[in-house]
């Protein structure tokens, strides 16, 4: 079951969804919270594309709803409304969506619980330490860990590049060649089968090869690739960072069109991620001359500073709590603590796992 929560916006906020992908008649429940003030029933909102709903349905004075007759594969949108014995509405809540009947994983899950898992990648050995489970031998030198769900079982798979050679070395799995030289991995589920896709982008030409989809020229030089899920539709959208300008250039992936956003800037680390747990990617990045996370939260629009990691510290964003949304983190190489802010909780933890020249699974390129 998949789960995905979201921040509050006026008095009414859809909390979890859930979906189940049967035949070609998916469904999906919804759960959110009452509202403080008296109503008389509260009224679903739903649509194929974000911000436009075709349909909607009375469910009554209570705050739980489950929808089927929804088509497997295609992406959805959902709102609820409250009113009141006059028929008045509420504003919407936020919007929250899911491409359903698609297996989901989260970053870092490598058991499959919903749960990043704090991980390092020591280059010296090829040793794969995931913490609470198991240590695999995978890989070494050069190489560069690209973990990812390649087989749809909503678990990640241990994986590695080898840029002298282009060759993944994918465990369990197989050996495919891919890539090369100055290229950067890129994973991602860019056709929105519920399985990580092989990706490269060339900075030399600012094109993207995806193995057994398509090829896209975006972006170039010393642009920072950024790719993610930025309008929800269940597909990785091909998205660069711009240093130079703090720009973010971004293509979504359900109407085909570009974005253009300026966020951060210098000497920045992009950190998208979906901090607010709306099922969509925000724009982020941590800067780690004063430790600032600078987050737009996708649902609402508004940025966030949070103060957190500084110096050579490592960002590791990721769900280590299992809520939904995008933990703040960071991993500091020169005592091997992992800093992690509960997004339920708003509470930090130190965790020690690894150091010096390891490389945190999650790090972003």
């Amino acid at each position: 079951m998949d789960r995905l929560r979201t921040a509050r916006v006026w008095k009414l906020s859809i909390l979890f969804v859930f979906w189940a992908g049967v035949a070609q008649a998916a469904s999906v429940t919804l759960a959110w919270d009452p509202n403080p003030e008296p109503v008389a029933g509260y009224r679903v909102y739903w649509g194929n594309v974000p911000g436009t709903y075709v349909g909607s349905v009375n469910v009554g004075n209570q705050t739980s709803y489950q929808m089927g007759g929804l088509t497997d594969g295609m992406p959805y949108y959902f709102v609820v409304r409250a009113y009141n014995s006059a028929g008045m509405l509420s504003a919407p809540s936020v919007e929250v969506s899911r491409r359903v009947g698609i297996p989901f994983s989260i970053a870092g899950d490598f058991n499959g619980d919903f749960k990043s898992d704090i991980a390092v990648f020591r280059p010296s050995t090829g040793a794969w330490y995931i913490r609470g489970q198991a240590t695999y031998m995978w890989g070494g030198g050069n190489d560069i860990p690209v973990a990812g769900d390649y087989d749809g079982d909503g678990k990640i798979d241990v994986a590695v590049y080898r840029p002298s050679t282009g060759v993944w070395y994918l465990r369990g799995l197989s050996n495919i060649s891919w890539g090369g030289g100055a290229d950067i991995p890129v994973v991602g589920d860019y056709s929105g089968d519920g399985k990580s896709d092989i990706a490269v982008y060339r900075p030399s030409t600012g094109a993207w090869y995806i193995r057994g989809y398509a090829t896209y020229t975006w972006g170039g030089g010393n642009d920072i690739p950024v790719p993610g899920d930025y309008d929800g539709d269940g597909r990785t959208d091909i998205a660069v960072f711009r240093p130079s300008t703090g720009t973010w250039y971004i293509v979504r992936s359900v109407t085909g069109s570009g974005v253009v956003v300026t966020w951060g800037g210098g000497a920045d680390l992009p950190v998208p991620g979906d901090y607010d747990g709306d099922g969509k990617t925000d724009i982020a990045v941590f800067r780690p001359s004063n430790g600032n996370w600078y987050t737009i939260k996708s649902s609402t629009g508004v940025g966030s500073i949070v103060a957190w990691g500084g110096g050579a510290d490592i960002p590791v964003p990721g769900d280590y709590d299992g809520d939904g949304k995008t933990d703040i983190a960071v991993f500091r190489p020169s005592n091997g603590n992992w800093y992690t802010i509960n997004s339920t909780t708003g509470v930090g933890s130190i965790v020690a796992w690894g150091g010096g020249a390891d490389i945190p699974i999650l790090k972003l390129p």
